[in-house]
């Protein structure tokens, strides 16, 4: 039996904390477990499989705020010593320091995530724990010292620190393909994905993540301090600037930013202009970096009116110049990302799956995915075995996500937070599903949403 989840976006709280639960991890490593005791039991002992794929974006380091500042001593980070930089040894030693709280303050999760609980878990033998790299970990198959963090925690016993870790999974019995997803988001991955050291290579997502989204609460709470706000509201404020990490779609991410602007309008003007300034010193900067500018260079396309390049040039632009009191610019700034939304529709990702497809042989039934947060389970393909007149279903499938969203109303006039929880199961001939053994690999894949009031 394998098992797949993905986007745990596990963080060292410096940015918020956003993940489920550890009971709640818990509870469904019980249920997991449960079905994993039922799937395996027609085989011996020695013979009984489960694995837990770990499909990327398990650890972040990039939605953190300690590539601007040490929180235990003040020191500001330079921007040289950041992965967008001029990367150096330094830029190792945050990174390995990130990494280290990360595990620290999610000492409990880890512990079930790297089957170390299986018995008191229900499972009838330890999972092996199987890591595949995604873009918000992609630091941990940079430095073979964070290797070893990762390869420490999870209990990866097959995995040595100086070797990279896998970009994708493979399994012939369980006809399944499975990789992190972002291969096919060119903000989050750039290049041939059979190259492996592209999988190294800094995204220009991995900017706007950090030195916009990670930086914002930072850059606010600096100016809110300067006003009369009591130190309550401004944290408050802060870590509600936070959440916009989880915003979706992607395109949602200016009214999101109009929207928390306008809750604050009952402390007074002097606070809105405090925030308009806090969002244009942050995009003035990002503009400037010289990754940023390097990347747009690359990806401006002057036969395209709106490629990846402008993209970025209007993110920069609505930053720099914001202005929520202007209902005109707000008017014109949402139909122009209006445009954009397309350009993270669920297609590259089916058109993704259906080229892992074509390179596979013609009995693999499975292609999962994670990175979008959005769990998907979409036939690709139906192929035809003339000579057994048997047919075998192609379907890609979608891991979701275990955190929360925040999802514009259809109306535009707010937004609604819940957690998500996604899990698929893949199970070989001869295990056993719901009370019936298989013939042929099968799947079963479970989306579960709380919303605490």
């Amino acid at each position: 039996m394998l098992i797949f989840i993905s986007d745990l976006h596990l963080m060292d709280h410096t940015a918020g904390r956003h993940q489920l639960e550890t009971s709640t991890f818990r509870d469904i490593f019980r249920e997991l477990a449960r079905q994993a005791q039922e799937a395996v039991s027609p085989f011996p002992p020695q013979n009984q499989e489960i694995k837990i794929i770990l499909l990327g974006d398990i650890f972040d380091l990039i939605r953190t705020e300690s590539w601007f500042i040490n929180k235990n001593t003040g020191e500001e980070i330079d921007l040289k010593n950041r992965p967008w930089g001029n990367p150096s040894k330094k830029t190792e030693e945050i990174a390995a320091d990130i990494l280290n709280n990360i595990i620290k303050e999610n000492e409990e999760i880890f512990s079930i995530l790297s089957g170390n609980e299986w018995e008191s878990l229900g499972f009838p033998k330890k999972p092996e724990i199987i890591y595949i790299q995604g873009n918000h970990d992609r630091l941990c198959n940079v430095y073979p010292s964070l290797r070893k963090q990762v390869i420490d925690v999870l209990d990866l016993k097959q995995q040595m620190p100086i070797e990279p870790f896998p970009t994708c999974f493979k399994a012939e019995e369980y006809s399944v393909f499975a990789r992190h997803g972002h291969e096919w988001d060119p903000y989050n991955f750039e290049g041939d994905y059979q190259t492996l050291n592209n999988y190294y290579q800094t995204p220009i997502g991995d900017v706007i993540a950090s030195e916009i989204a990670s930086k914002l609460p930072i850059e606010v709470g600096k100016r809110l301090r300067d006003t009369h706000l009591p130190e309550k509201d401004i944290i408050q404020i802060c870590n509600n600037f936070r959440n916009l990490f989880d915003v979706r779609p992607l395109s949602a991410i200016i009214p999101w930013l109009s929207f928390q602007v306008q809750r604050y309008e009952k402390y007074g003007e002097k606070i809105q202009q405090e925030l308009n300034s806090a969002f244009r010193k942050v995009g003035e900067e990002f503009m400037e970096i010289e990754f940023v500018k390097d990347w747009i260079k690359r990806n401006d396309k002057i036969w395209n009116p709106l490629d990846h390049g402008d993209v970025i040039q209007l993110l920069g632009t609505v930053l720099r110049s914001f202005d929520v009191s202007n209902s005109e610019w707000k008017l014109k700034i949402f139909e122009k990302f209006n445009q954009v939304k397309e350009l993270w529709s669920l297609d590259e990702y089916l058109l993704g799956a259906k080229k892992d497809f074509e390179k596979l042989p013609s009995h693999y039934s499975y292609v999962l995915y994670g990175h979008t947060h959005t769990p998907v389970q979409y036939p690709i393909n139906v192929v035809m075995d003339k000579a057994s007149a048997k047919s075998t279903e192609q379907v890609y499938l979608n891991t979701g996500t275990w955190r929360p969203r925040n999802i514009q109303s259809l109306s535009g006039t707010g937004f609604s937070t819940w957690n998500h929880l996604t899990y698929t199961t893949i199970y070989k001939p001869g295990e056993i599903m719901d009370g019936q053994v298989c013939n042929t690999p099968a799947f079963n894949t479970w989306t579960g949403y709380i919303k605490k009031i």
